[in-house]
């Protein structure tokens, strides 16, 4: 028992961790009644900036030269030829963080205030995406370790357990509780925090009292990207440095922010101490004889997370703050599909030619652009038609991936895999039909927190089962077998004699596979039509508008979101599947959260509530018909859908695809006057 409490000890440090990132959750929620979902990313860009002043000098700004030409736009300073002290390396890393403030409130934040929920939400993953990427493309996306700023040395045999814990995370913790406990006391006795905390109650009495609601905002965002950008600073003496990793960790300092009921600074903080102490003494238990091994460590860490939120969420839930601004805008509209027909007769004729003259790289990008536009038409059903806010399409995917291989092995080895893959060996038709059920169980799973759940909340218990659902089922390998966690060969598919794929070492032309790919996505497109225009699509647009409403009219809005989630998680199975057999090695870094968010917000680019969208976002997918080949081309144009997202949300909720709605309005109004003018002269 003495190794657990040891473990538990443990966990105070990244439990520090994520109390810093949770206080800076509840203080930009106090200052602007938004979740923000690019906590992370604020941790992780001012980290990179005091790495990257230590090894090299230079000071990066979060933006890029996306002028062509002869101009140059700045985006680098160097300080010194090198490498920079650690103090002058922490100014600018603060420094970072204090622009970052002012940045999100002034460009996101602020104009997003009276937006609806789902505004909220696209600009905050615009962000993400925009930061994640651009680090990606600034500092690039392997591992860096370097000595932070935290002193050095281990307690040894610290309250007679044996073992050792580094004075680092002591300190962590420690300064974590400084915080908390700060920001606690500013809230209640300073003039500004006071102020803070009435716009919580109402933004429209605080307005009529002469103080700014704008300057409150800024002066919150601040707090929090300082407090934040501090953590990232502080984690680096034992987390490595990578943009992925940092902004995941968004996850549980959500739980430890709903702990604190995303009010209170010091509750959050002791919500992330608990929930780093919980996820390191669990880990402990998986080292036991008796821990069944279908269980793993991993897995185990990145639920605890997702069962703290949705508990929370089911008995609280009702007593979270909303802000009660009265939303000026509607909702990304979501109409009936007129021209769905055209759009499957020009996919025909695109994949003919492609079949006809296109060459194998062509071939391989219209395979790609055709399973994300039926992954993303799944997510048109959930969050277009249903207005439920999931991020976790992209896992219902992985789920239906991996359980069909693992269906259709038969214990041989397949590919350059060096294990066998067990399994009933059944035919890839039934194996699909198996990964698909299982996909949807899942999704109506997930879906079972929606019934009480909804808006920027649900998109976090999504984004948590994301996370969980990813190492407890796709990366399990007493679950999927070896090599799940790295490698997993793709049993070769064959349909009723026919080989749906072809060994790539031999031909890089996919023929049959194009065209199996299509048909599914015409399937796709006439069953999202035909909910649509049915008595289901306009029950599911009922809940979305106003479930009290919706229910009211007869309306079963319960079994409204769990049929939604199960016809969404069943066409993402089928995209998942469809993607094993086009990779023909699966690995777990192609399913986690920020790939899922990255396909939703392309959705989102092209027009959430829009067949037409999900297309325009599948052609600009990475790898997809409109990508370029070069991958720093690629890695800036996903940074410039970030911003885009941004925009978006902003100025134009229902996509690129309603660009063309001002010109077919026109075109309607100049045929309408046409036929007046020719009726007028044939009268007379």
């Amino acid at each position: 028992m003495t190794d657990i409490l040891l473990l538990c000890l443990l966990g105070i440090g990244i439990g520090g961790f994520y109390g810093i990132l949770a206080t800076g959750i509840v203080v930009g929620h106090k200052g602007s009644g938004l979740i923000n979902l690019d906590q992370g990313a604020l941790a992780m860009y001012p980290a990179y900036t005091f790495v990257t002043m230590r090894e090299s000098g230079d000071m990066y700004f979060p933006w890029f030269d996306f002028i062509p030409g002869p101009i140059d736009i700045p985006y680098k300073l160097s300080l010194s030829a090198e490498g920079a002290g650690t103090v002058p390396a922490f100014i600018a890393a603060m420094l970072m963080s204090l622009l970052l403030g002012i940045a999100v409130q002034t460009l996101i934040f602020g104009p997003l205030r009276n937006k609806p929920a789902i505004s909220k939400i696209i600009g905050s993953l615009g962000a993400l995406v925009y930061l994640t990427s651009l680090a990606s493309y600034q500092f690039g996306s392997k591992s860096k370790s370097i000595d932070g700023i935290l002193p050095e040395g281990t307690w040894r045999n610290p309250l007679g357990l044996d073992g050792g814990i580094e004075y680092s995370r002591i300190l962590l913790a420690a300064i974590a509780l400084v915080i908390g406990g700060g920001l606690a006391l500013y809230y209640r006795k300073s003039k500004m925090g006071l102020c803070t905390r009435a716009i919580e109650d109402s933004e429209t009495g605080v307005t009529l009292l002469s103080y700014s609601v704008n300057k409150i905002a800024t002066v919150n965002w601040l707090i929090s990207t300082t407090i934040t950008g501090l953590a990232g600073i502080l984690a680096l003496d034992f987390v490595s440095l990578t943009p992925t990793r940092y902004t995941l960790f968004l996850v549980p300092a959500l739980g430890a922010a709903l702990f604190g009921n995303l009010t209170s600074p010091w509750l959050a903080t002791s919500g992330g101490l608990l929930l780093g102490i919980f996820q390191s003494g669990a880990a402990g238990f998986t080292l036991k004889g008796w821990w069944p091994e279908w269980i793993p460590s991993e897995g185990l860490r990145q639920a605890i997370p997702l069962l703290v939120i949705v508990v929370i969420q089911f008995t609280r839930g009702h007593k979270l703050p909303v802000r009660g601004a009265r939303f000026a805008d509607r909702q990304p509209k979501a109409p009936i599909p007129k021209n769905w027909k055209r759009h499957c007769l020009g996919i025909v004729l695109f994949a003919f030619w492609v079949l006809m003259t296109g060459s194998s790289v062509t071939q391989g990008r219209l395979i790609t652009s055709s399973i994300a536009a039926i992954l993303m038409l799944s997510s048109v059903v959930v969050i277009g038609y249903l207005g439920q806010l999931s991020l976790a399409n992209l896992t219902f995917a992985g789920v239906a991936a991996y359980l069909s291989c693992r269906f259709a092995a038969d214990g041989s080895i397949y590919g350059f895999s060096p294990f066998p893959l067990e399994g009933p060996g059944f035919p890839s038709p039934l194996a699909m039909i198996l990964g698909v059920i299982i996909a949807i169980g899942v999704g109506i799973l997930i879906a079972i927190p929606a019934v009480r759940i909804r808006g920027l909340q649900l998109a976090v218990v999504t984004l948590a089962g994301a996370v969980a659902i990813t190492e407890l089922i796709m990366g399990n390998e007493s679950l999927i077998g070896k090599g799940a966690r790295s490698n997993l060969s793709v049993p070769p598919p064959e349909w009723f004699g026919v080989d749906i794929t072809v060994d790539p070492s031999i031909s890089r032309d996919r023929p049959t596979l194009i065209m199996f790919c299509c048909f599914w996505l015409l399937f796709s497109i006439f069953a999202v039509a035909g909910l649509r225009k049915g008595i289901t699509g306009r029950k599911f647009l009922a809940v979305r508008a106003n479930e009290k409403a919706a229910s009211s009219v007869g309306v079963n809005v319960s079994n409204a979101k769990l049929l939604g989630f199960g016809i969404g998680s069943g066409l993402a199975g089928i995209a998942g599947v469809l993607t094993a057999y086009q990779q023909t090695v699966l690995q777990i870094s192609t399913w986690d959260a920020l790939a899922g968010i990255g396909n939703v917000s392309l959705l989102f680019l092209g027009g959430v509530g829009h067949i037409g969208g999900a297309l325009v976002g599948a052609a600009i997918t990475p790898a997809g018909i409109l990508s370029t080949t070069s991958s720093e081309g690629q890695i800036l144009r996903t940074t410039s859908s970030g911003a885009l997202m941004i925009a978006i949300a902003i100025f134009r909720p229902d996509g690129l695809v309603s660009l063309t709605e001002p010109l077919r309005k026109q075109i309607s109004k100049t045929r309408d006057s046409l036929r007046r003018g020719k009726e007028i002269i044939e009268n007379h």
